[in-house]
This record gives structure tokens, C-alpha cells and sequence, in this order.
């Protein structure tokens, strides 16, 4: 079964005082060089998606030689970079994520892709109910036209697509405590509190 791996790249970082989260710098480069290094070695394509050719020749770097998608539509959110990530992607299934998320372990991932086959998409449940979107993976014949089609319908929220989906495992997130115990994986940095209290070093 052939893998694929996303990474959301496109954020303005507007509570970051408008920094490209992408290239915050922690122990392993960037964030970007971060994520991308965890993922390599689990998928067999790694594809950033990013805003526009100007964004993607300052990540070009970064990005390590992975095939980078701009979006087609925008100011429509992280919709827009999964829509031309799984137009690109190789891979039955996509674990999708997002470059303010650094802290993903390799085991979780492998997890979740165990959890997806099969079905249509597999996103972990928080004990309120809430799904993370972007520790998830999903098959990408169904979801990409339900992608498009929430986009052109003006709703923009991720998950919309995926309600529409037939077949979603929701994986309890303390199943995902066996391999990452503290659930680090589904932290992201969005402020600089949130950049002061997680050591990136």
C-alpha cells in the first residue's frame, strides 16, 4: 500500500505576529525540516503544501526537495492545502498535518495508518467529543471531490468534507497514549506563549 504524508504549510501566522511558522528554528532546523524528517521514513512521498510561489521559494530550503502544491483558492483555510495535496498525492492514504505541529511521533503516525486501512479516513477523538483533522489519515478517492465540493459551497471548516464521509474510524486518543504518552503529537504552536512553553531544543 503506497503513503503519503501532507504538511500545511500555508499559514499566515498572524499570532505569531505574522513569522513563517515553517521556519522557526528548533533543534532538528526548522519546523518544516522537523516534520518532514519525522515523516520521510514512514510514507513514500512527503508533499508541503504552501500559499504561493513566493512562500515556496522561501521554504525551498526547508523543504528538502519535497514536491511543494500552491493553493488554487484563496482565503479559505487549511481546506485549500488539502485540496491540492491530494491532488498531487501518490499514495492510497494521506496523513495530513500541519508545520506548528512538531511534536508528532513516528509511532502515532504509523498508528493511524494502521487504523485507516480500509475505511475512508481515521482521526483521533478527543475525550470531548472533538476530532484532531490533522493527526489524521484518509483515503484520498473519497475525500478529495468532498473536498472541492465543501470549498465551492463555501464551507470552509476542515471537517466538513469528512462528515460526509462514509467510513471514519475515530480513534480514541488514549490509544494514542500507548506510544506517545503525554500526547505531544497533537500540540501545535500557534502564539508565542505557546512558543515559550514547549521546548523545541
Amino acid at each position: 500500500m503506497s503513503l503519503s504524508a501532507l504538511i500545511l504549510a500555508g499559514g499566515r501566522g498572524r499570532r505569531l505576529g505574522n513569522v513563517e511558522k515553517s521556519l522557526i528554528r528548533c533543534s532538528d532546523g526548522s519546523l518544516l525540516e522537523r516534520t518532514i524528517g519525522i515523516l520521510e521514513c514512514i510514507v513514500d512521498e512527503v508533499i508541503v503544501s504552501v500559499r504561493d510561489e513566493g512562500q515556496a521559494q522561501e521554504l525551498a530550503d526547508d523543504a528538502r526537495g519535497k514536491e511543494m502544491v500552491f493553493d488554487t483558492y484563496q482565503n479559505v483555510g487549511p481546506l485549500a492545502g488539502m485540496l491540492e495535496g491530494f491532488k498531487m498525492a501518490k499514495g492510497e492514504y494521506i496523513f495530513v498535518t500541519a508545520c506548528d505541529m512538531p511534536f508528532i511521533d513516528k509511532e502515532v503516525v504509523k498508528f493511524m495508518f494502521h487504523c485507516a486501512e480500509g475505511h475512508d479516513a481515521a482521526i483521533p477523538l478527543h475525550n470531548d467529543g472533538s476530532m484532531e483533522p490533522l493527526c489524521g489519515v484518509y483515503r484520498v478517492e473519497p475525500l478529495l471531490p468532498l473536498i472541492e465540493s465543501s470549498i465551492r459551497s463555501n464551507r470552509k471548516f476542515i471537517l466538513a468534507p469528512v462528515f460526509e464521509l462514509d467510513d471514519v474510524v475515530k480513534v480514541n486518543i488514549e490509544l494514542l497514549k500507548e506510544f506517545d504518552p503525554q500526547l505531544k503529537s497533537l500540540i501545535n504552536i500557534n502564539t508565542l506563549e505557546d512558543l515559550g512553553q514547549f521546548d523545541l531544543y
